[in-house]
């Protein structure tokens, strides 16, 4: 006998593609008959089940079947003549599924440790093998045809509309279904990701709703909106390339002829922890305790040729491992220990997150000097070394620390975050004052962004009409593989292009994040105006300074448009693109390329003719200097596939683990001596100090904290936990 109840949304797709699965395809079925036999004799849902009979109304079948249109598991009958719509199953779907993998994973979220891990794996071989390899060269070549700002726009309508669709299925008759508040809740934050996060859109583009209005169930604050014609706008200055995958020649406008007074340099900083044990004579004192010490440093390598190489036989720069400089002011943050911060103010995870920061700005200190031509050559003779045509970070050139509400602390953490966003916004000066502007270019190896992995995912499961691209495999589940990051998917699909051409490399269109959308501000930006940043900031300002117990930065600050991280929200762009210089299978992972420029103020034509131009200098300059393959970073991870870096970087990144240890070994020394100066000790040999590595244990459960503890805001504000890597 039939069972009769109201099914939850993803049961009644469920019924439906099961009923639609018995009509002929040719002929299908309209919204009407289908709820008739749903809601009258219903239908099992399960293998030898009883038939199960919904009970809602006729409207819930039509804005359930429109939003199956949209998410293309649905299709219009062609050729039907004059009265209803009859439907059919899209050829999308298995033969023998219910719903597709899509739609049961869209709630990613949701899934256990084991099921996520699981799905990743099956994710990663779905790109490999023989026949996906055809498959992704079908892709690589459809790429090659497509314009990719409409196939943005087009995305975002489409998920806009899809996750709309769901709202008014929720409103209607699915509030108190918790499966379907999932799906809304995921399809939510994917926009915000990809509208915000991404691409660094603003409100008036897309209006995402904030997360608060799932939780609560306010339908009328739920629904995302888009103007169409802000949208165009922004994508101009957010996306580059007049196709998603372009041929760039190594010999291009954009080469150096001559690359005999051209430089191309690489840097990498280190870290390491150690415990760090001091004993002196024991008539004196008595043992010593130990404690935690934190090394940082960064060197950065220059390929130089003709008489620049002459000039520089150490073609290096550091800080000089001196006593001087390691004390400097200047230089803080090269050794860090938890007791020289006991009071500060810091909580320990607040120690871990500025030691973090401290790592990058000590990279940052040698990029700039480097970058603007002040840096003498390590070990030298005093010469400075030459400012470089392409400099290439090993990481990303986004800061490691960027929240405002990190930067506007008073304390020696909110000191490490400002130095970090003045040598930045330092060198992003040089660049926009520059006739011949270098360009600061980083090499991301292990990138967590998944916007080209959505991207191409999509095209294969769906293609794009409007481009005349048909569905490359129907079958490919799109959730699944936007679970592979961009590396990972680009590196597969750029990589069966290799044996196409030797005089060039196949490279992605160029993608441009504004800096705000890489820090806590990115869901804040709600007009695409001049001086934005500069009156929400002096804002804040003005609270702070009507507060009489507000103790932060802004309360120092007197020319607010001038303040560095004021700047680089008005000025800063990091551009990200893919180059495919590696081949194998399974190809050894590529880095994503990235520079930092400012080009949101200029005219499309100029800004089009910048992004090309560091594009094409990059490219020639990687051919120039050649790659190396990256085993050091495999370290403790037991992986066979290795990653593919410019030889630059590498070798910058072999110098600075020698550099490494001559720290630790001067440290040792300097403290020595200072013991001895203060009388704590007659003779350096009454002192012994010994490192040890620190505890594989601790060192996790540290790593581990320091991901997982939000920062307190220092003026009662929503803080956020540290930014990684994108």
């Amino acid at each position: 006998m039939s069972d009769g109840r109201k099914l939850d949304v993803a049961e009644r797709e469920q019924a439906i593609i099961k009923f639609l699965r018995t009509i002929d395809p040719a002929v299908g079925a309209t919204i009407a008959q289908v709820h008739e036999r749903l809601t009258g004799e219903g239908i099992p849902l399960v293998a030898d089940g009883a038939p199960i009979k919904d009970s809602v109304t006729v409207q819930a079948y039509h804005k359930l079947v429109a939003r199956m249109v949209l998410d293309h598991r649905l299709v219009e009958v062609t050729g039907q003549e004059a009265g209803p719509t009859r439907y059919t199953l899209a050829p999308t779907l298995h033969a023998d599924t219910a719903v597709r993998l899509d739609d049961i994973r869209d709630a990613l979220a949701d899934m256990t440790p084991t099921e996520a891990l699981a799905e990743l794996t099956y994710a990663r071989e779905s790109v490999r093998g023989e026949k996906r390899k055809r498959l992704l060269h079908r892709t690589a070549q459809q790429l090659q045809k497509l314009a990719p700002r409409p196939f943005i726009k087009d995305l975002i309508l489409a998920k806009v509309a899809t996750y709309n669709a769901d709202v008014d299925i929720w409103e209607d008759h699915g509030d108190t279904d918790d499966r379907h508040r999932s799906r809304v809740k995921n399809a939510r934050m994917e926009l915000e990701n990809l509208c915000y996060r991404w691409l660094g859109l603003s409100h008036e583009a897309v209006d995402v709703p904030p997360a608060s209005s799932v939780a609560t169930g306010s339908f009328r604050t739920m629904r995302t909106g888009i103007n169409e014609q802000r949208l165009d706008a922004e994508l101009t200055k957010r996306v580059y390339g007049e196709s998603f995958i372009e041929f760039v020649p190594f010999e291009n406008p954009s080469a150096p002829k001559d690359w005999t007074n051209v430089v191309v340099a690489g840097s990498d900083g280190s870290t390491y922890s150690s415990v760090m044990q001091i004993d002196t004579a024991s008539n004196f004192v008595d043992a010593g305790g130990s404690e935690v010490v934190t090394f940082n440093n960064s060197i950065v390598y220059l390929h130089m040729e003709g008489a620049n190489r002459e000039q520089h036989p150490t073609p290096m720069y550091s800080v000089p491992i001196t006593r001087s400089a390691i004390d400097s002011p200047h230089n803080s943050g090269m050794v860090m220990a938890p007791f020289m911060f006991r009071n500060a103010g810091l909580s320990d995870s607040e120690y871990e997150h500025m030691a973090k920061c401290a790592t990058d700005v000590v990279q940052w200190r040698a990029d700039e000097r480097v970058f603007l031509g002040s840096a003498p050559a390590l070990g030298g003779d005093g010469r400075m070394l030459p400012s470089p045509r392409v400099h290439l970070r090993d990481g990303t050139v986004t800061l490691q620390e960027r929240e405002l509400n990190h930067y506007q602390r008073n304390d020696p953490y909110g000191d490490m975050v400002r130095q970090g966003v003045r040598l930045c916004e330092s060198i992003l000066r040089h660049i926009m004052s520059s006739r011949q502007p270098p360009i600061l270019a980083g090499a991301v190896k292990s990138s967590q962004l998944r916007l080209f992995a959505t991207l191409i995912s999509t095209l294969i499961a769906q293609g794009h009409a409007a481009s005349g691209i048909e569905p490359i495999d129907p079958t490919w589940d799109a959730s699944r593989g936007a679970m592979l990051t961009d590396n990972e998917i680009v590196t597969a699909v750029l990589s069966t292009l290799a044996n196409e051409s030797s005089d060039g490399y196949f490279c992605t269109c160029v993608v441009v994040r504004p800096f705000h959308a890489t820090t806590d501000l990115h869901r804040q930006y709600e007009y695409e105006v001049t001086d934005f940043w500069t009156e929400r900031i002096r804002q804040r300002q003005e609270a702070h300074l009507a507060d009489p117990d507000s103790d932060t930065y802004w309360v120092t600050v007197d020319a607010i448009e001038d303040d560095p991280f004021v700047r680089m929200c008005e000025y800063a762009d990091y551009a990200l693109f893919y180059v495919g210089h590696t081949a194998g299978d399974p190809a050894p992972l590529a880095p994503r390329y990235e520079f930092l420029e400012s080009i949101r103020d200029r005219r499309p034509e100029e800004a089009s003719a910048r992004v090309r131009r560091n594009v094409e200098l990059i490219v020639a300059s990687l051919q120039h200097t050649k790659f190396t393959p990256d085993l050091d970073h495999n370290f403790l991870t037991g992986k066979r596939l290795v990653k593919i870096v410019p030889r630059v970087i590498y070798t910058a990144h072999e110098y600075c683990k020698a550099l490494g240890r001559r720290l630790e070994s001067e440290l040792k020394s300097m403290v020595v001596a200072q013991l001895v100066r203060v009388g704590r000790a007659r003779r350096p040999e009454d002192v012994t100090v010994k490192t040890y590595p620190l505890d594989s244990k601790y060192y996790l459960q540290r790593q581990r904290e320091t991901e997982t503890t939000p920062i307190e805001a220092s003026d009662g504000e929503e803080g956020s936990p540290a930014s990684g890597d994108d």
